[in-house]
C-alpha cells in the first residue's frame, strides 16, 4: 500500500474526528520531539530520532493511581483508572517500537499493570524505517535493524521521490487501522530509499561475550568499572531518555486530609534510588550505580526476558553531558 504525504493531513483529521490522539515527530523548543499534533503541517520528517521516546504515551512520567481522603471517623481510598485514550503513534523509529515489547515484558511479568497494558492495547504504532542516522545509532549491535518490524503494527518506508511511504501492515491491529481509514491508503508499490546502516563500533561488539562476562560475579571487582564510569555524576539523563527503562517509585502527595498516590519515573543513577530506611545504601558510589545500569541492560534483563534490555537507539549517548558512551563499555566487555 501507499500513504501519500499529501493524504497525511486527511489521516490526522480523521483520527482526531474519531476521538483518538495523534502523536508524531514535531519541532518543539528547537528539537524534534514526539508530541500530540492537530494537523499534518506540524509533523517533521527531518529527524534521526525524536529527543524523547514514545514510551511516555504508554508509561507516563507521572500519573495518579489512587486518591486518599480523610473524613470524619473514616479513611476513603479510591483507585484512579488510567487515562487510556485511543492513540496513534506515527513516525516512531523501529528501535523505539521494539522497546514496547520490552516494557510489556516487565509490566506483565509477575503482575498485570493495567496502567501500561490498557494504554498499549489502545495504541497503534506506525513506525518509519530509518534512511539516515548518526554516530549515536547502534541498533545493529544489539541484534536489531533500522527497519526492524518488532513492535510495529504498520511499518512505513519512504519512497525515493520523498513524497510517499510504502506501507506494510504487520498485525491484525494494523490491518484494521488500514481498513478503518481505507480512503487514505492507496493500493500499489514504489521504490524506497536505501535503509541506513550504522557504522561498526570500533573494537567490535559481541553481545554473547558481554553476557558471559557479566554472568561471572568476578566482574564486580573489575578495575575497568571505575575507569569507565569515572565521568558519570548521576544526572539520570540516560535513564529518563531511554525507551526501555521502566523503574518507578510510588509517592503520596497532598495534605493531611487529601492525598494523591502517584507513580513517577525513577532512575537507578540517582544516589537515593537504593537508599534503605536504615540509611544503608548498597550502591553508595556512582561506579556501582553505573555498573548496575549496564548489567540491567545486558545481563539482568536478558536473563529474565526474551525481549531487549537495550534497543540501540543511542539517546543515552546523545544526552550525556559528559559524553559517557555505552558503546565503549560494550566494546570493552566484548574482549
Amino acid at each position: 500500500m501507499i500513504l501519500s504525504k499529501e493524504k497525511l493531513g486527511a489521516l490526522v483529521e480523521q483520527v482526531k474526528i474519531s476521538g483518538a490522539l495523534f502523536a508524531a515527530p514535531a519541532v518543539d523548543g528547537g528539537q524534534v520531539v514526539m508530541k500530540s499534533v492537530n494537523v499534518a503541517d506540524e509533523i517533521s520528517f527531518d529527524y534521526v530520532i525524536t529527543a524523547n521516546s514514545a514510551k511516555e504515551y504508554l508509561f507516563p512520567q507521572t500519573e495518579t493511581i489512587a486518591v486518599v481522603e480523610i473524613e470524619k471517623n473514616k479513611v476513603k481510598l479510591s483507585a484512579v483508572e488510567p487515562d487510556a485514550p485511543e492513540t496513534v503513534l506515527f513516525g516512531v523509529r523501529p528501535c523505539d517500537a521494539a522497546a514496547f515489547a520490552s516494557l510489556r515484558s516487565v509490566f506483565t511479568w509477575d503482575f498485570i499493570d493495567e496502567s501500561y497494558t490498557k494504554r498499549e492495547d489502545k495504541s497503534i504504532v506506525l513506525s518509519v524505517a530509518c534512511t539516515k542516522g548518526d554516530e549515536g545509532c547502534f541498533c545493529t549491535s544489539v541484534g536489531l535493524k533500522p527497519d526492524t518490524t518488532d513492535g510495529s503494527d504498520l511499518q512505513l518506508k519512504e519512497t525515493t521521490d520523498g513524497g510517499s511511504f510504502v506501507v506494510e501492515a504487520l498485525t491484525d491491529k494494523g490491518k484494521e487501522f488500514v481498513k478503518k481509514f481505507s480512503d487514505v491508503f492507496d493500493d500499489g508499490s514504489a521504490d524506497t530509499k536505501a535503509i541506513f546502516t550504522p557504522d561498526e563500533i570500533p573494537g567490535g561488539v559481541d553481545i554473547e561475550k558481554i553476557k558471559e562476562r557479566l554472568a561471572d560475579p568476578a566482574h564486580y571487582a573489575d578495575p575497568v568499572w571505575p575507569e569507565l564510569a569515572r565521568k558519570c555524576f548521576g544526572c539520570g539523563a540516560c535513564t529518563f531518555s531511554c525507551p526501555t527503562c521502566h523503574c518507578f517509585d510510588i509517592t503520596d502527595e497532598g495534605d493531611v486530609f487529601s492525598t494523591e498516590r502517584k507513580k513517577n519515573w525513577d532512575a537507578c543513577q540517582i544516589d537515593n534510588f537504593t537508599l534503605h530506611a536504615s540509611g544503608h545504601n548498597p550502591r553508595d558510589t556512582q561506579t556501582k550505580r553505573w555498573r548496575n545500569r549496564f548489567m540491567c541492560k545486558f545481563h539482568i534483563y536478558p536473563k529474565k526476558f526474551t525481549t531487549k534490555g537495550c534497543v540501540g537507539c543511542g539517546r543515552c549517548v546523545r544526552v550525556c553531558p559528559v559524553r559517557l558512551d555505552i558503546t565503549e563499555v560494550m566494546a570493552e566487555f566484548s574482549k
